[in-house]
């Protein structure tokens, strides 16, 4: 008895069972075609979904990809920076030498 169910009832009981035969039936086909759609619905939702969160991680790693890039040329641009802030103080060092040199031959 795979899947079925045995009721006992009594002979009342049964005969009203029979009398709303065909409306149980409807009933259950009713069930059996909401229960397909509620299948179809759950699917498409989930494939939506799949498809939004696969478009989020795309956008999400070209936003990494730009970040990455990002950090790569501000570390080239500090690197870049620092040796210009060193020719600078060097060459302050250098006019302040000077400077002093002319200020005390005058």
């Amino acid at each position: 008895m795979d899947g079925e169910i045995e009721i006992l009832v009594s002979e009342e009981e049964f005969q009203e069972l029979k009398r709303h035969k065909r409306e149980f039936k409807s009933n259950l086909k009713n069930l059996e075609g909401l229960e397909r759609t509620l299948r179809v619905l759950q699917y498409r939702y989930l494939t939506e979904k799949l498809a939004e969160l696969e478009k989020k991680l795309e956008e999400m790693k070209e936003h990494y990809s730009s970040l990455i890039e990002f950090e790569k040329m501000a570390k080239e641009d500090k690197v870049y920076l620092m040796g210009k802030r060193s020719e600078l103080s060097e060459e302050n060092r250098r006019l302040e030498a000077k400077v002093r040199g002319h200020e005390g031959s005058h």
